[in-house]
């Protein structure tokens, strides 16, 4: 099986349709970030977080923007995809995204909300949309790794399961 890099995804998915994202593939912006993402929460990002903006910032890309926090799952998330950098920013940060093997199974309630965010979006124009994976990211083989406007259509659709924070993918070979 080939490596997957995880990628957090969001509110453009229902504007501009599916934009999955890989560290060769242009991402899309995941949030509507705002820069006091941390006083809504009165905390601050994690420190493995932070040092991946960091090194982004430091790398090649000076306005990678601050996470973003949502409160529906507790975790910061980007926001913009990390695969819309430069390919060399991404090369020289890439060691500090954490493995497939670190990322725990999402609580069950939110589980299922995946689960049913796949099936809607089955039903209204992308037959091949998978499950999601125990973690509650999507495994997007090739064929869904550019955007369409069937996805778009079809995440609009389903807006009312997708997480505040977005939904997270992989790309599969």
């Amino acid at each position: 099986m080939t490596r997957i890099t995880r990628l957090r995804l969001a509110g453009c998915l229902m504007a501009s349709g599916v934009a999955v994202a890989s560290f060769t593939l242009a991402g899309c912006a995941s949030g509507a970030g705002s820069g006091s993402s941390a006083a809504q929460t009165g905390g601050t990002p994690d420190a493995s977080t932070m040092a991946i903006v960091t090194c982004y910032r430091t790398h090649g890309d000076p306005s990678f923007p601050d996470p973003v926090y949502d409160p529906s799952d507790g975790r910061w998330h980007f926001a913009v995809s990390p695969g819309s950098a430069p390919a060399s920013t991404q090369a020289a940060c890439q060691h500090l995204f954490p493995s497939d093997n670190a990322s725990p199974p999402v609580p069950q309630a939110q589980f299922q909300q995946l689960v049913r965010l796949a099936q809607c979006i089955r039903q209204h124009g992308v037959p091949t949309w998978p499950d999601p994976d125990p973690d509650g990211s999507f495994p997007l083989p090739p064929s869904l790794q550019t955007k369409t406007p069937a996805d778009g259509a079809a995440l609009g659709a389903c807006k009312q399961y997708i997480p505040n924070g977005g939904i997270d993918v992989h790309a599969v070979s």
